[in-house]
């Protein structure tokens, strides 16, 4: 397993979310940037602020939609992707 899917994730401090159940807004206030996701994408932001990691988060994902483990991991890690390339979360070492 790497280092990545141990790490807990957070949010920049730059970011304010809105989460609903049709889905996520997320603005970055320094970059001017908005971004919207479906409900999944809400759903895993809400787990990237109770700083979770990448496994911890793809887990809740098969308990909540009943997805395989290897499908959530693999949205989990693109959602993350993007939003670490647009500086909207980081990752910490766990402890």
């Amino acid at each position: 397993m790497s280092l990545v899917h141990q790490e807990r994730l957070r949010p920049s401090l730059a970011v304010r979310a809105s989460v609903s159940g049709d889905g996520l807004i997320l603005l970055d206030v320094d970059g001017g940037l908005v971004l919207s996701s479906n409900a999944v994408g809400a759903r895993i932001w809400q787990l990237i602020e109770q700083q979770r990691t990448t496994d911890e988060i793809a887990r809740q994902l098969v308990d909540d939609y009943a997805v395989s483990a290897e499908r959530a991991l693999c949205d989990v890690h693109a959602f993350v992707s993007d939003l670490r390339a647009r500086g909207l979360v980081a990752g910490q070492p766990r402890q």
